[in-house]
């Protein structure tokens, strides 16, 4: 029997720990079966592990209640047949469970396992009651009528008490409710990430962020076991990933918006780094998630118990919970993300804005060799329009170059920063169009992007006709601007 005795005086009704010390001692007073305390707030399991049949079976919460109030109900048949305390005669008691008992399932384990349902009786019977502090008689059930009521209320103190802490740990009560998940996409440029860090900051946060690639799995993810020093010793210990450190921190401030920011959310196979995790994306009108999963192994949910305090048996997002990701789905090289995945997001386009991005100009060389200035806003703004206008290109919008492509400290004027130069040959014209932007036709010197690169490093020519008629035509209308506004204007 178990060490911990419930103090005289106290009353199972009203005092929580009474009523969470009861259900251990239950638990641990092992005799012939053994009984495990209702975590989940719905069922109790127990055994005849002692027995030569070993097995572990279940009842409800409800279910054991009704059976009580059954006991109840036919007290004074019961008596005269089994007596009180009724000692445990297998034919008595299983003529008892199956006349009695008005629940299918537990008549049917009454008649099936009708010792261990007797003990499962007597236990709860006895803790819940003044002899608590004694010890039990195995085979022996107190039929008093008091006794019984008594346990029927103690139960169900049991299960609302279990309801409570189970709601609690899933998320259902006192958490900050509107979280989300959101793909930020568009082209390279428009300011996805920047988007993302701006709606973060607002909330005075700061996110748990991830970039995904290639070799990333869903250990990686969300936690796998590591080696890890204890003392002099090596052990196995859980290792978090940023889901699971996201995830303890969103239980841990459940008043507190957390953000869990995945940058390239196409550039892994997103659904397999999810895994298991893909269900927990569905969520309620609050946003806390719709379905539940289970931990992956003791020692991960033995280390969420440890960051939170929480002791719980399923994985569920908590409405507070914010999962912001960011993506191009017109990169090449990347994974796809199937429907199915992507409809559990919400989708926010981020478009070209030409009114926006850094301050600073681009330079150019034009066929008599003569450079020319522009600002970065309109030279992006003509490339991208000379591309879409093209009758034999077919270059879908997020395929362009964002206004935030390049950085303010690039545009010092003395050219076009090489990284644009290198996104047009390689990616966006890299198998047909070159020509279109580039000197690069039949009678054209640029052939390969090492030529490229020494054309513009000489300070010669190395854009198209076309191209360079239409930034002609705009670095002469932004020369007339200045000179209107300088110095020397009337």
């Amino acid at each position: 029997m178990s060490d911990f005795i419930i103090p005289k005086g106290l009353d199972l009704d009203s005092d929580q720990k009474v009523q969470d010390l009861f259900a251990k001692i239950v638990a641990e007073d092992v005799g012939e079966i053994e009984v495990r305390p209702p975590v989940d707030g719905i069922a109790v399991s127990f055994s005849n592990t002692r027995r030569r049949s070993e097995g572990w079976f279940v009842l409800t919460l409800d279910q054991i209640i009704q059976a009580l109030r059954d006991l109840q109900a036919h007290r004074d048949e019961i008596v005269a047949k089994a007596g009180n305390p009724s000692k445990y005669v297998e034919a008595v008691w299983r003529s008892i469970f199956d006349k009695y008992l008005t629940d299918e399932v537990a008549k049917t384990m009454g008649g099936t396992q009708s010792l261990s349902a007797f003990e499962l009786f007597s236990k709860i019977v006895h803790f819940s009651g003044p002899e608590a502090s004694k010890r039990r008689t195995y085979k022996e059930l107190n039929l008093d009528a008091v006794a019984l009521e008594r346990a029927e209320k103690a139960v169900a103190i049991w299960k609302t008490n279990s309801e409570t802490r189970a709601q609690e740990s899933k998320g259902q009560t006192g958490f900050l409710i509107g979280g989300e998940n959101v793909i930020f996409y568009g082209a390279p440029g428009t300011g996805k990430s920047n988007k993302v860090d701006r709606v973060v900051e607002a909330a005075g946060k700061k996110p748990f962020r991830t970039v995904f690639h290639p070799d990333l799995q869903n250990s990686d993810f969300f936690g796998c076991l590591k080696p890890q020093m204890d003392g002099e010793n090596v052990r196995y210990g859980f290792s978090p990933g940023p889901f699971m450190k996201a995830l303890a921190e969103a239980y841990r401030t459940p008043g507190e918006p957390v953000f869990l920011v995945i940058e390239e959310l196409n550039r892994a196979a997103a659904a397999a780094v999810f895994g298991d995790l893909f269900l927990l994306l569905d969520r309620d009108d609050d946003g806390k998630g719709e379905y539940d999963v289970s931990f992956p192994s003791p020692e991960s949910e033995e280390w969420f118990e440890t960051a939170t305090g929480l002791a719980r048996q399923e994985i569920l997002v908590p409405s507070n919970l914010f999962i912001y990701a960011t993506m191009n789905s017109a990169d090449q090289g990347v994974y796809p993300i199937d429907t199915a995945f992507r409809r559990r997001w919400r989708q926010e386009y981020l478009p070209l804005d030409y009114d926006k991005g850094p301050d600073g100009d681009v330079s150019y060389v034009d066929a008599a060799e003569n450079r020319h200035a522009l600002a970065w806003r309109e030279f992006v703004k003509l490339l991208n329009k000379h591309l879409t206008s093209s009758q034999t290109l077919d270059i879908a919008e997020d395929r362009l170059l964002g206004q935030w492509f390049v950085k303010k400290k690039e545009l010092d004027g003395k050219g076009i920063p090489e990284k644009v130069l290198l996104y047009l040959w390689d990616d966006l014209l890299r198998h047909e169009g070159r020509e279109h932007v580039f000197d690069s036709g039949a009678t054209g010197k640029v052939k390969t992007y090492g030529d490229l690169v020494i054309e513009a490093a000489a300070g010669r020519r190395f854009l198209s006709d076309s191209f360079l008629g239409k930034l002609n035509a705009a670095s002469d209308v932004e020369s007339d601007q200045e000179d209107e506004t300088g110095d020397d204007a009337p």
